[in-house]
């Protein structure tokens, strides 16, 4: 007993010095975690600014930066982001640039990243960044090495760590790049006109399902196409879509659509000056992709929503001008199926003969595994996409490979001036003359100024096909569907002081079908511009609380078209009966609060599975995503067929798969909410899901580092928040939606409110990384206030002046 005694002091002495070291060694990750934050007051001195630069931050956080010249202030806007967001720069230019994998371990991230790096590899990002680099001129170059200097002073400049992502993986940031800093637009470019995938996926519907049932499934498309299997015969059909598809899927390539938009002209309002309001919508993340910040010099006073990386103020006012985007859904991407030279596989096949490719070869360094070795081709209409597979496979199946041709990936894209340009500009002119540089993403652009105009123009490098509207892949090799060209400038869709004096955009049909050049037939549905031009059109004056009151409004106008069918289905006991009845008297708000907006989401969710999933399989059903108001309409119209369960012997009707979904439904909700149906609410299975894209997996982390809140909302609002459809274990979980409330008011710009879901800073030690998730939820707005640098000084949280070597 007595030696069971000391071994148990023993040990308990070991067991208590352990915990005392494993204490002491959390302190010191603690305290060294901790000098990641940036000092936000004092003086530091730095190389790459032409004179001192001052950087307020009010009491929210944001920089307001005085400087003496539009280069050193973007040398400012570059150390603050640095400051802010240096984790977030560094993963956006390793992804575009193919460079995850060296610093991702799969234990963290999973074996996908590689297919992301081979997937932006064989795109080319960050060489046509590189490319575009240099069609920008001289002074454009100029902003943008200054904003690398400003980023890699706070980099030479910071001591200790430079945020807890950077010390868990042990990564040290590089020297910023020039070139890094257009990687952001490209991906962006990419993504907004996210065509290529969109040909990709129809192609795969219609290997599965037939040309006819597949037209069906677009029914805002139309159906007076030409037969494109004839086209293409066994080429397309051999080729290994859904490989291709499943490999290149990521949030980097996925498409992104839905923001709202409009211009009041002075005729409307309470004051007699417009009022503009727009809030984009992208992918909900942690930290969220905007980030405010004040620009101030001799001559310009530019305010609004910042993109780290990026020098430009993507969206704001300079004092004189506002502006606000929404995207358009441009179709400036095809997919080529390129024919290889049976005589020889290193060329392919053109109109002229055979060409040979212009080939590469590049290497993926991999964390904690084997170097990938990768193959890349070009052809005369682009990257060969299909290289992400294995490029001897892919040719053995079908001899054919796919090309991309995409303005986003043109060597001469001046995009990046064009976007720094619209925030110099002064009046319309101005305005028109920085929009002209814009090559992609074509972005619906709302404008107004204080002398009270207001106008609209969409800019972009827009596709002249020979033949055909990029709908599906189509022949490379005969040159019939080539580009010929772009649609001029003066061309694209613009107005200016239109008479009615309200313009309205959210994503909608943007030109009638008579429109002279094709833009695109990938419109948003039109529920939320319909809303918002009833909203705007049916009130009196407006002021800013109705601006507000309609970025708010949580008003589910699809109900009008799916609802009638939904109610009309006899109820098959009670439970179904007090669902129905419950949707009956809804006033169909999507409210965090009520239990009717998620029955009314998991039953069109049910239903949609009911419908077609037996006939796409699961893999193509999953890729379908969220429901399509239009295409579950026409069936329940126009297309009963679609109600059969085709692995029944029987045919089931509509009215038979409404029941079934709404069982389906209930189920799952009781399964995951309990059985009494009245205590359901929205906002518990509809969080607002900020991911924390390295940290959301580690579950001590994640509740940190991620942030989630109920939310208002759901896909056809205004106040938009769109459900992850696609996710299994969350379905209903707002993931994408507002990343920027903006509201200008030309009366008294200082007036003007903006409002980001987070915080300024990206390190979640930091307590300005989730202060305006109140704020937020709320609709409360702040402002950039354009007070005098002393009373910012006397009222914020501290000042530090950038200091150049004495000269």
């Amino acid at each position: 007993m007595r030696v069971l005694a000391a071994i148990a002091r023993v040990g308990g002495r070991f067991l208590a010095g352990g915990v005392v070291f494993l204490l002491a060694l959390l302190a010191g990750l603690y305290f060294h975690l901790r000098t990641s934050l940036p000092d936000y007051a004092g003086t530091v001195r730095v190389v790459g600014s032409q004179a001192t630069v001052d950087i307020v931050r009010d009491r929210n956080a944001v920089p307001h930066i005085f400087a003496g010249s539009l280069e050193d202030a973007m040398f400012g806007l570059g150390y603050v982001h640095a400051q802010d967001r240096l984790w977030q720069m560094e993963m956006m230019r390793r992804a575009g640039a193919g460079r995850l994998s060296e610093v991702l371990p799969p234990a963290l991230a999973g074996t996908a990243v590689v297919d992301i790096d081979r997937t932006m590899r064989a795109l080319g990002v960050y060489r046509r960044a590189q490319d575009s680099l240099n069609a920008l001129s001289p002074r454009s170059r100029k902003l943008l090495e200054a904003y690398a200097a400003g980023v890699n002073a706070h980099i030479a400049s910071h001591k200790g760590s430079f945020g807890p992502e950077f010390t868990l993986l042990q990564v040290t940031p590089e020297p910023w790049q020039p070139a890094d800093s257009l990687v952001w637009g490209k991906l962006m470019a990419l993504s907004l006109d996210g065509n290529w995938r969109a040909e990709l996926f129809r192609a795969r519907l219609m290997k599965k399902v037939g040309e006819g049932r597949m037209l069906q499934m677009f029914p805002q498309l139309g159906d007076d196409r030409e037969s494109t299997l004839s086209i293409l015969g066994d080429a397309l059909l051999k080729l290994p879509l859904d490989r291709l598809f499943g490999i290149t899927d990521s949030d980097l390539t996925r498409k992104r659509e839905a923001s709202n938009e409009w211009v009041v002209a002075g005729a409307h309002t309470s004051s007699g000056k417009p009022l503009l309001g727009n809030d984009p919508h992208l992918g909900l993340n942690a930290p969220g992709i905007w980030y405010l910040a004040r620009l101030v010099g001799p001559d310009f006073d530019i305010r609004g929503a910042t993109s780290p990386g990026s020098p430009a103020v993507v969206l704001g006012h300079n004092g004189r001008i506002g502006w606000g985007f929404t995207t358009t859904n441009l179709d400036s991407q095809d997919l080529f199926v390129e024919r290889v030279d049976p005589g020889d596989p290193g060329k392919y096949l053109t109109p002229d003969g055979s060409r040979p490719f212009n080939a590469r070869e590049e290497y993926i360094n991999v964390r904690f595994g084997d170097q990938v070795k990768i193959r890349l081709r070009t052809t005369r209409h682009g990257p060969v996409i299909s290289d992400v597979l294995d490029p001897k496979t892919v040719e053995i199946e079908g001899g054919h490979v796919l090309a991309l041709s995409a303005t986003a990936l043109d060597p001469g894209d001046t995009s990046a001036e064009g976007f720094l340009e619209l925030g110099l500009a002064r009046d319309w002119d101005q305005f028109l003359a920085a929009a002209r540089k814009i090559v992609s993403p074509m972005q619906n652009i709302v404008y107004a100024d204080t002398a009270g105009n207001i106008g609209f123009v969409a800019p972009a490098k827009v596709p002249i096909r020979r033949k055909g509207d990029g709908f599906l892949p189509v022949p490379g090799w005969t040159g019939e569907y080539d580009w010929a060209g772009f649609v001029p400038f003066e061309e694209l869709p613009r107005a200016y002081n239109p008479p009615g004096g309200i313009i309205v955009n959210a994503n909608a049909r943007l030109v009638p079908g008579n429109f002279r050049h094709f833009i695109s037939r990938e419109w948003a549905e039109p529920y939320r511009q319909r809303r918002a031009n009833a909203l705007l059109s049916g009130a009196g004056q407006h002021a800013i609380g109705s601006m507000i009151a309609i970025q708010e409004d949580t008003f589910s106008p699809d109900t009008a078209d799916t609802l009638p069918f939904l109610l009309a289905a006899a109820p098959r006991d009670a439970r179904q009966a007090n669902a129905i009845e419950l949707l009956r008297h809804w006033n169909r708000r999507m409210l965090a609060d009520r239990a009717e907006p998620l029955i009314y989401t998991a039953w069109l969710r049910a239903l949609q599975r009911v419908l077609y999933a037996d006939e796409l399989g699961e893999a193509l059903f999953k890729d379908y995503a969220s429901p399509n108001i239009a295409f579950l309409v026409t069936i329940l119209r126009d297309h009963p067929q679609w109600c059969d369960d085709v692995t029944t012997p029987r045919a089931e009707t509509c009215p038979e798969a409404i029941s079934k979904a709404l069982d389906m439904a209930l189920d799952e909700l009781q399964k995951r909410y309990g059985p009494t149906m009245e205590s359901w609410r929205w906002g518990d299975a509809h969080q607002a899901t900020h991911r924390h894209a390295l940290f959301d997996p580690i579950p001590l982390l994640r509740d940190v580092a991620s942030i989630r809140f109920p939310a208002d909302g759901g896909m056809h609002t205004l106040n938009r928040a769109s459900p992850a459809f696609r996710d299994g274990r969350e379905p209903y979980a707002d993931v994408h939606g507002a990343g920027l409330r903006a509201i200008y008011d030309f009366d008294d710009l200082d007036n003007s409110r903006f409002a980001i879901p987070l915080g300024q800073s990206g390190n979640f030690l930091s307590p300005w990384y989730a202060n305006f998730v109140t704020g937020w939820r709320a609709f409360d707005y702040l402002r950039i206030d354009g007070s005098y640098r002393f009373r910012l000084q006397r009222e914020g949280i501290g000042t530090i002046s950038l200091v150049p070597p004495p000269k």
